[in-house]
Formats: C-alpha cells, structure tokens, sequence
C-alpha cells in the first residue's frame, strides 16, 4: 500500500465534498470585495496578536472584546456565509480526525 496514494485519495475526497466546496466559493466571494477582505484580515491579526501576547485566560477574555466590536462585521451576509461555510468545513476535518484517530486506536 503506498501512502502518499492513499493522502491524495483522501485529500480529493475533501476537495469533492459540499463543505469544501461551499467554502471556497464563499472565500471567493468575499475576497473579491477587498474592503470586507481587509476588515477580516485585520480581524485575523488582531486575534492572532491577542493569543501570542497574552495568557490564554486573557487571551480569551480580550477575545470576547473583539467579537463585540466586529458584531456588525459577523453580521455581514458575504461575512457570515464565509464564516459559517469555514466553521462546517472545520467540522468535517474535525470527524475526519477522529475517524482515523479512531482506527489508529483500535
């Protein structure tokens, strides 16, 4: 059994699936107004900053802040469709991992 054969197959799976698939047409949707794109770039540092530079227990409080302040921006239909579609892809990746973890266990 070659391995690397067996990564591909599964990466097409991913790519096939409707979560996947969904997500990158929202991506692609919302990177083509670079206004809401750059509103979420900076998001996604500011996040990323509060994490780095912070225990997580701060992190995590400063968080909430952040969200409250980009409310409206979440609330975005383009926005919200990108996040939505990414938190379902993100739940599949998720059963996937356990899938395997799962049988690695076994």
């Amino acid at each position: 059994m070659d391995i690397n054969k067996k990564a591909l197959e599964l990466a097409n799976s991913i790519k096939s699936s409707d979560e996947f698939k969904l997500m990158k047409k929202s991506k692609s949707q919302l990177d083509k107004n670079k206004n809401l794109k750059r509103q979420l770039d900076n998001y996604i540092d500011k996040k990323n900053k509060l994490y780095s530079n912070n225990r997580i227990e701060d992190a995590s409080s400063k968080l909430v802040e952040l969200n409250k302040e980009y409310q409206e921006f979440f609330n975005l239909p383009l926005v919200s469709s990108y996040m939505k579609s990414t938190r379902d892809f993100n739940n599949l990746m998720e059963k996937v991992y356990k899938s395997i973890e799962k049988e690695l266990l076994k």
